[in-house]
């Protein structure tokens, strides 16, 4: 077991619990219970409710930026207490435990696992297993265990296919112009695409269409346009984002997850 006070392993948390409740707390008191040297980070525990595609967007855009070694715990689990399965995996030196729900497939579509196992030792799960809170009974301590030197394969047998989210990708039609749909919207009402930097950056005069408005040109930040005003960015992850410099897009356009936006090279059309 790895309990060196030097550099301590992380085990990075992820889920829809929220915290009101004490289960973000409770799962945290399991990791350190069964591995006392690890450092918790919290990524997030404010995605929506069961939202598995809010989830995997986050965690896709977030675990390049955690040291090797870490294990990245996601919860975000409307199956809990079904027959899913639980999954650990490794890619690129870190390790990830989470539902078989798709929540992982963002992150095994970018970079291929070097192995995937199906989690069925329950030896290191917490007795009994409650069948409402596997985060506390089942993913806590598989991390922990993970992190505190548990090889994977201790963990059950390889697997070699898992539940797939739909990558949505977006389309370009016979004008050349490129339509994509918005994939997510943050808490300051930020609409970001499935249309990446590469998808707009050959154009010469790029005009944004969505919600019946022409936003012209791609900034380099919020703060481009006066207050008040909508704007369009590529943003940290690598996509066009639609905003409103100290408001929200998301309000103003009436846009959601799903809300179809087009992107046309004014230059090429004129």
């Amino acid at each position: 077991m790895n309990t060196r006070g030097e550099n301590p392993p992380i085990v990075s948390l992820l889920t829809d619990f929220g915290t009101a409740d004490a289960y973000v707390g409770v799962m945290k008191g399991v990791i350190l219970s069964r591995c006392p040297a690890a450092r918790i980070v919290d990524i997030t525990h404010d995605v929506e409710p069961g939202n598995v595609h809010a989830a995997g967007h986050l965690l896709r855009g977030a675990w390049r930026y955690f040291p090797a070694g870490t294990v990245h715990t996601v919860v975000v689990d409307p199956g809990v207490g079904s027959d899913r399965r639980v999954l650990a995996a490794e890619v690129d030196g870190h390790r990830f435990v989470g539902p078989d729900n798709g929540v992982l497939s963002g992150v095994f579509d970018d970079v291929a696992p070097s192995r995937v196992i199906d989690v069925t030792n329950d030896a290191l799960f917490l007795k009994p297993v409650s069948r409402t809170f596997h985060g506390r009974d089942i993913f806590a301590p598989v991390a922990a265990s993970l992190a505190c030197g548990v090889a994977l394969d201790e963990l059950g047998d390889v697997v070699d296919s898992w539940i797939h989210l739909p990558r949505l990708a977006p389309a370009t039609d016979a004008s050349g112009a490129v339509i994509g749909q918005i994939v997510y919207v943050d808490r300051f009402g930020n609409l970001v695409s499935n249309i990446e930097e590469a998808d707009v950056s050959a154009m010469a005069r790029p005009v944004v269409h969505i919600g019946g408005r022409a936003i012209a040109g791609v900034s380099t930040s919020y703060a481009s346009v006066d207050e008040g005003k909508l704007v369009a960015v590529i943003g940290s992850t690598g996509r066009l984002e639609i905003s409103v410099n100290r408001g929200s897009a998301a309000e103003r356009l009436r846009a959601a997850v799903g809300t179809e936006l087009r992107v046309a090279d004014e230059e090429a059309t004129a």
